[in-house]
This record gives structure tokens, sequence and C-alpha cells, in this order.
């Protein structure tokens, strides 16, 4: 599998962030700050870091350099020799930006304005990535059945979360993108399958498989699915439609 993934749960990881001994370790002068203002107070400072920290669910050793998240006094925290962390000061000056922006364009529209935050994207994942790109993604490098692998994994790590969305949409919007091609189709039935382990009465999800039947060229197949979908969702307007043209052309 293309990732490994370690979801920390919220009550452990911020225990983790709130340790006294952690705190301690954190020097009280910085030095090398470039975006952050350079006589920002520590306790400011730290309040901002593990914000970012809960945000992207990782420790500071993400963006530090150094190899042991639990002892920050080896914690190199002037370097600049991570790339995450040169991502982290690229993306506070467009959070800055863009909340500069709609402050400026939408205070005289509305009162309230919501400032974008670091969770905005990230929703406590490492990488602000869609499900749909997580996976496919790994389909190209990996194939499919890693890729209901990852699925599988990411599902029992992170459902329930902001994340990813697992609702019963997820994957057959997955599926469709790669039934266009053709050469995706046995792909796409993979993923539609899968989804029908979660969702098991799931009439989108037959419909959409007897439409990549039917780019496979399987009409039999197809029609099959179409009749599942029908009797799941017999008052749908608009897979009564389909079903129609598809019988017509028999």
């Amino acid at each position: 599998m293309r990732r490994i993934r370690v979801a920390v749960s919220f009550a452990v990881f911020v225990g983790l962030l709130l340790a006294r001994p952690a705190a301690t370790q954190i020097p009280d002068k910085f030095t090398n700050l470039k975006v952050l203002p350079k006589d920002i107070k520590k306790q400011e400072l730290v309040s901002i870091m593990r914000n970012f920290a809960g945000s992207l669910n990782v420790r500071c050793i993400h963006c530090h350099k150094g190899d042991d998240p639990a002892d920050l006094s080896k914690v190199d925290f002037a370097s600049d020799e991570k790339q995450t962390k040169q991502i982290a000061r690229a993306m506070m000056k467009m959070t800055q930006g863009i909340n500069t922006t709609l402050k400026t364009d939408l205070t005289p529209i509305r009162q309230q304005s919501f400032d974008v935050t670091c969770y905005t994207c990230h929703h406590g994942n490492r990488l602000p990535e869609t499900l749909e790109h997580a996976l496919t993604a790994e389909l190209a490098t990996e194939g499919v059945d890693s890729t209901v692998a990852l699925y599988r994994s990411l599902r029992a790590d992170f459902y329930g979360r902001a994340a990813y969305d697992f609702g019963e949409w997820s994957l057959v919007s997955v599926a469709e993108n790669l039934s266009r091609d053709p050469a995706q189709a046995g792909a796409a039935i993979a993923l539609l399958n899968e989804n029908l382990v979660h969702y098991p009465e799931s009439a989108g999800t037959y419909a959409r498989l007897g439409e990549t039947y039917l780019v496979k060229g399987d009409t039999t197949t197809a029609m099959t699915q179409f009749d599942k979908a029908t009797a799941l969702a017999p008052d749908d307007p608009w897979l009564k439609r389909r079903v129609e043209r598809l019988k017509g052309k028999k």
C-alpha cells in the first residue's frame, strides 16, 4: 500500500500535546521566525503550534528537525531543513491573505465572519486530500486491490471524523469517473462492490454498476444490476426512464 496511516485518538493526542514535560522543553526565545511576529510570546506561539498539530494530527517533528517527538529538547526548531516547515510557512501566508480578503470583502455584506484555518482543509488529516484523490492516486500506482485495501484502512481509522467523506455516494463518484474509461471499468466495479458491503441497499450503486457493465459491453449483467436498483427505488423517475430506454433498445 502506498501509505501507512496511523490515527491517534483525539483524547490521547491532546494529552500528548499538553504534557507538562514537553512544554518545559520548548525554548523561551525563538529565532528564524519569518511569518509569525519576532516578538511573539511563548504562550501564544505554543498555542498556534498546538493548533497546527491538532488540525493535521501530527507531532512537532513533522515540521521541525528532530527524531523523538517526546523529547523536544533535542528538536532544532530554528532549522529550515524540512520541506514540511517551508510548506507550513506558505500555508500560513495563504490563510492570512484569504482571511484579510474575506474580512475586507464580506464585512460590508454580513457582520459575522469565519476565519479560514488549517482545519478548514485538513480536518485532522496530514494531507488536505479528498477520499477520491487518495483512492485515485493509489489506483494509479498500486492497482485496484491495494485501492480497496486503502479504502478499508481509511474507513477503519477515520470513519466518524471530518477527514474523509465515507457517505454512500463517495465511492459511487469515484467509480463514475473511472467508468468513463473502458480500461478502468474493472476497477470501478470493484469499488462499487465494496460500496455495497457498507450500503447494501444503495440503488445508486447498483445503477452505477449497470452503467459500468454497459461500458464493458455486458448488457445482460448490466440489466441485472438495473433491476436490483429499481427494486430498491421503484419510484425514482430517472431510473425508470433509464431502464425503459435500455429495454427499448433490446
